[in-house]
């Protein structure tokens, strides 16, 4: 398709653009007369500095350029285009904001330490505009060692951080008990911030055997306190699926979440799945 640009001009002797035109060779598409001193024509967009030029100086006015064939859709592809890059600018920013830190709240009957909090998420990086706090363990855990602090937890929605401190020890979803294993496996990390741990990174558990149990000492003195501990544990996984080796390792995904060290073997009935499920034991600790 020839690229083609709508020229208008007006002149007292607009009959004789045509003419001057055919002189020079110079082909005209869907020529009208708009107005008694005016005719409006098109012709092939590589051709319009010759038509400038043979109108240059005399009494011809070219009042109007308007793209036609694939000159106009040239324009409307950059306008789509320009069109579509701010959609998407906007689409990333609207993306990046829900992953940064736009506001900072401080709620709970721990509010009055919102000074002090906020300073613990300077100090790590947190602030506005900042991204999302990905592991708030060790923020909670130094949130907790404030006087009477009981309770810090964090959630993040529309760019907003809220942080949640209680005070006092008679909240009702703290009870005085141990944390024990959900599984029987390794022990890989612990995470200890308030409690006695009764094992130790290495150690082999049983499913409901004790990893921290509920009390202190304070030099001499035994106290009861409420757990805040977190325990990660390596589970090993052995199991068949049926299907092709894909589908195995899919279903060991879906029942068993993500696994490390994972091997595949065709058996009978299927694929013998093995690898290391890692879990988390955790109180009080989010």
């Amino acid at each position: 398709m020839m690229r083609k640009t709508r020229l208008t001009v007006d002149s007292l002797a607009a009959e004789r653009v045509l003419d001057k035109l055919a002189r020079e060779k110079i082909p005209v598409y869907s020529a009208e007369k708009s107005a008694k001193n005016k005719i409006t024509f098109c012709v092939a967009t590589k051709d319009l500095e010759k038509v400038f030029a043979i109108f240059s100086g005399l009494c011809y006015n070219v009042t109007e350029v308007r793209p036609r064939g694939l000159s106009l859709l040239s324009r409307k592809l950059l306008e789509g285009v320009g069109l579509l890059v701010g959609f998407l600018l906007f689409c990333l920013f609207v993306l990046s904001a829900q992953s940064r830190v736009l506001k900072i709240e401080v709620v709970g009957s721990g509010a009055y330490y919102e000074e002090r909090v906020l300073d613990v998420l300077t100090r790590a990086g947190v602030s506005p505009l900042s991204e999302m706090p990905k592991d708030t363990a060790k923020l909670s855990s130094e949130i907790l060692g404030f006087p009477d602090v009981d309770y810090c937890s964090f959630r993040s929605s529309g760019g907003i951080l809220t942080v949640e401190v209680e005070v006092g020890t008679n909240h009702t979803f703290r009870s005085v008990k141990g944390l024990c294993s959900p599984v029987k496996g390794k022990v890989e990390e612990i995470l200890l911030v308030r409690g006695t741990p009764v094992v130790k990174e290495g150690d082999e558990v049983e499913e409901g055997q004790l990893l921290v149990d509920s009390y202190a000492l304070y030099g001499e003195e035994k106290r009861s306190v409420v757990v805040i501990a977190r325990v990660k544990i390596a589970c090993p996984v052995s199991e068949v699926f049926e299907g092709d080796e894909e589908s195995a390792r899919s279903g060991a995904y879906l029942k068993y979440g993500e696994l490390t060290q994972i091997e595949t073997k065709q058996v009978d009935g299927g694929y013998l799945v093995t690898g290391i499920r890692h879990v988390e034991a955790t109180m009080n600790l989010n």
